[in-house]
């Protein structure tokens, strides 16, 4: 590969320009024909349209974006409860030690 580009890069400007033209062509025509096969298999399918005439609807992705955002609120919520419980439970554990007075011994 490098010397394929060491190739290109040793020729004239003109011939590089034209060789990135056509290779933008190349690639833009891959791109396009893509995406023009995707067109086809879109409208094609009732299931697709029904599904894109509800995403045309006014606030549609708006109102879903909120929800996912409210049902990922709701799940993170409820791991921190989580997390706080099993803490109450290891702080409850922890205070049911006994705690020892040391004794200090005199000679007498």
């Amino acid at each position: 590969m490098r010397q394929y580009i060491k190739k290109i890069q040793s020729k004239s400007e003109d011939t590089r320009k034209l060789i990135f033209v056509g290779v933008l062509i190349l690639s833009m025509s891959f791109v396009s024909f893509v995406w023009i096969y995707s067109l086809g298999q879109r409208f094609g399918n009732p299931e697709i349209k029904e599904q894109a005439r509800e995403d045309i609807k006014p606030f549609k992705l708006f109102s879903n974006s909120l929800s996912n955002t409210y049902k990922s609120l709701g799940a993170s919520v409820e791991k921190a409860s989580i997390v706080n419980e099993i803490k109450k439970e290891t702080e409850v554990k922890t205070q049911k030690q006994v705690d020892l007075i040391p004794v200090e011994y005199t000679n007498q």
